[in-house]
């Protein structure tokens, strides 16, 4: 039987290429990819280790330092069939990651940790990679223990909800036009989270996965009343002196 890790090389791999070629076919802007290229790819690759670091890490706590009892208060939901706990973790994990997310626009201190993710000055599925290691670390709480602990998916479930994170990841920072109508209610859009990483718009939109956070606590800007050419970033160059700095998100 193939491992979770298996699952998740072949899932990533494919949307590579799905996004790659959907963002040739429809660009929702003019972008220079060779522009940060270099800092792109050094970001992927440290987001891949990080990210495997970071759970595993995450992982060990909890199955060293969870009391039995608190294992067994979940029992019941392991029973449920296995799609209906991957739609739940991943709505459940969704919601927690929405008020970290907003935490980090709020204190410093945790801000520190995203920065480095609204330096990019040119979304596309590539650019989106950047995050530092706590930023990676905050994120795989939640992540993690929804799933092993709360949810205890299988390997092969595991998979498929990584499968479904990374696609999320891949939709929501791709250079992509497109139109998904009513469903923009319930998830996110390219554009809207295009929204969220103008110098202007930062404090909104910080859902990741559904929309529905920012509408019913007052985070919701709408993507139609925003400029197409909304600038993006932190609204002033990085040093590249404090990259190392943002990297590691202190």
């Amino acid at each position: 039987m193939a491992t979770a890790q298996e699952y998740q090389t072949v899932a990533f791999f494919g949307l590579v290429v799905v996004f790659e070629v959907l963002e040739r076919v429809r660009p929702a802007r003019e972008i220079d990819r060779w522009k940060d290229l270099k800092i792109d790819v050094l970001s992927f690759a440290l987001a891949l280790a990080l990210n495997r670091a970071c759970k595993l890490m995450v992982g060990g706590a909890l199955a060293a330092c969870t009391p039995p009892a608190v294992a067994a208060a979940f029992d019941r939901l392991h029973a449920w069939p296995g799609a209906l706990r991957i739609v739940m973790a991943i709505v459940v994990v969704d919601f927690i990651i929405y008020w970290i997310h907003r935490a980090q626009h709020k204190f410093d201190t945790l801000w520190r940790t995203h920065a480095w993710h609204h330096s990019i000055e040119q979304l596309y599925w590539f650019s989106g990679f950047r995050t530092s290691f706590f930023h990676s670390f905050l994120y795989a709480i939640p992540a993690t223990s929804i799933s092993t602990l709360v949810f205890d998916l299988s390997p092969l479930e595991a998979g498929i909800g990584y499968s479904i994170g990374t696609l999320i990841q891949f939709w929501e920072h791709t250079n992509l036009r497109v139109n998904v109508g009513p469903l923009r209610h319930i998830i996110i859009t390219p554009a809207y989270h295009r929204v969220h990483h103008s110098t202007r718009h930062n404090r909104s939109n910080y859902g990741t996965t559904f929309s529905v956070w920012d509408r019913m606590f007052g985070t919701y800007t709408n993507p139609d009343l925003v400029p197409a050419d909304e600038p993006l970033g932190l609204g002033e160059p990085v040093d590249e002196k404090q990259i190392p700095r943002m990297l590691i998100g202190v």
